[in-house]
């Protein structure tokens, strides 16, 4: 019982990441081309994409590693790792020798994801902090 509420909790977590990762595009996306190029925008929106199947592949890579052995997690989780790297590295030389789009944008867009991560850890903590002064 207490599994299948923590899986539901868990992909309620991924879904509210992946809506902001999308509000941070609704909002950032426009101000990008209305200041800077169509270039920028571009790749902050491609970056955006490949960050949020990059988040999705690595949480269905979690997923799958929750019926593996130790060893076999291991192996599991090493393997997709070299698998999500290569993966943005080929993106990276795509958009920046075929689209000609900017990198740095898209750098910018692909770590936004890391970034809400982070922060949504920190507040999770100062929530657990906070409850555990109360008692």
């Amino acid at each position: 019982m207490a599994k299948a509420a923590c899986m539901k909790n868990y992909e309620f977590k991924v879904r509210n990441m992946l809506a902001q990762i999308a509000m941070f595009g609704v909002v950032f996306c426009p101000i990008a081309y209305f200041y800077y190029t169509v270039q920028v925008t571009t790749g902050l929106l491609i970056g955006l994409v490949t960050g949020s199947i990059y988040f999705l592949y690595l949480y269905r890579q979690i997923e799958n590693v929750k019926v593996l052995s130790k060893q076999q997690a291991v192996e599991h989780i090493r393997g997709g790792s070299i698998i999500r790297l290569g993966a943005m590295v080929l993106v990276l030389v795509v958009i920046s020798h075929v689209f000609k789009v900017n990198v740095l944008a898209f750098v910018v867009g692909f770590f936004t994801m890391p970034v809400f991560l982070f922060i949504n850890g920190m507040l999770l903590v100062a929530k657990q902090v906070e409850d555990a002064k109360k008692i």
